[in-house]
């Protein structure tokens, strides 16, 4: 496994300090959740095809990554708990409470992060998520809602 992915379920201290590894402190962009399996890419059956690379999430941060992440880290961890009656609100509150729904099925232990620092996250967000519709014909599977800009129309055609 590339030590390019971040496991979710660490030390928040520890995953700061490899976080910093990767970034410049003031780098936006944006960030994918993955599903792990046995430390590799979990195949996740999609509506035409599979995806071979596990994703579950595209997100994107006009501030900071080093912020954005550190908060969608504590999020899931937080609402990982099976215990819970409720979902609890953290930093990225909407991952948190989806994650929530999902915590007995898909374990934090599971739960990796890669960062793709960018000069402009709300357009390299659009087209990563129109790259995935075009290819798996859908959202990825906690995403809501398509990018902030106007997608490349021409993928589909």
């Amino acid at each position: 496994m590339t030590n390019l992915y971040l496991k979710v379920n660490q030390d928040f201290k520890t995953f700061q300090s490899e976080l910093k590894l990767l970034l410049q402190s003031d780098e936006m962009g944006i960030y994918k959740l993955y599903y792990f399996e046995d430390d590799k890419p979990r195949m996740i059956h999609r509506l035409f095809c599979k995806d071979e690379t596990g994703v579950l999430y595209i997100g994107m941060t006009e501030g900071t990554l080093l912020d954005r992440v550190g908060n969608l880290q504590k999020a899931l961890i937080i609402n990982s708990k099976a215990e819970l009656s409720k979902p609890t609100s953290s930093g990225h509150t909407q991952m948190g409470r989806k994650y929530y729904r999902i915590r007995k099925k898909i374990n934090i232990d599971d739960l990796y992060i890669k960062v793709f620092p960018d000069s402009h996250p709300k357009q390299a967000e659009t087209d990563a998520i129109e790259n995935y519709v075009n290819e798996f014909a859908e959202l990825p599977p906690l995403n809501g809602q398509y990018g902030s800009f106007e997608p490349k129309w021409h993928l589909f055609n």
